[in-house]
């Protein structure tokens, strides 16, 4: 008794064809997903398509709160509030804005109640003391201050939110 195995190479055929069609598709898709991602990732900038914003970025954890400080000069952050369609004045006599956001560690939710006073002390001791008044639609604190030399600057908060107080400090290097 001789079997006949002509249908089942041909099966095997069209089967091999759909798997190469199956890995052909999904090896193109997977290529234009990470291909298409990197580009947009490489154009996306703060400054909607213009060079992208010079702003020094550190993060802290205190007592579960993170604290993001964001040190930007003054022509920059002017760029990005134009930019922003946001009109604020820049305060005369500084050369930098300076923004701390609070968010809870375990919830990662804006804490935006805070009352937060900054201490910035310059490369020779002198300091600057100012509240940080609240931005709601940035969901930050802000003030500006004076850092005309270059050297190494400490940056510190001291912040209360309801029954919760902290403290959280960084150095920041003008070059």
């Amino acid at each position: 008794m001789s079997i006949n195995i002509a249908p089942f190479k041909e099966k095997i055929k069209r089967e091999v064809l759909v798997m190469r069609r199956f890995v052909s598709f999904f090896g193109i898709l997977i290529f234009n997903l990470f291909f298409f991602t990197s580009l947009s990732l490489a154009q996306h900038s703060h400054g909607h398509g213009a060079a992208p914003m010079k702003m020094d970025t550190k993060e802290v954890i205190v007592e579960g709160i993170k604290v993001t400080f964001q040190i930007m000069d003054n022509k920059e952050h002017k760029k990005m509030l134009q930019d922003m369609k946001m009109k604020e004045d820049i305060e005369t006599g500084t050369t930098h804005n300076i923004t701390v956001a609070l968010k809870d560690e375990k919830t990662q939710k804006e804490i935006t109640d805070a009352q937060i006073n900054m201490k910035v002390v310059d490369p020779k001791g002198k300091d600057q003391i100012k509240p940080l008044k609240y931005e709601g639609m940035m969901k930050s604190y802000d003030a500006y201050f004076n850092l005309p030399e270059k050297g190494k600057y400490q940056v510190m908060i001291l912040f209360k939110s309801g029954e919760k107080k902290g403290t959280a400090g960084i150095y920041y290097e003008v070059k």
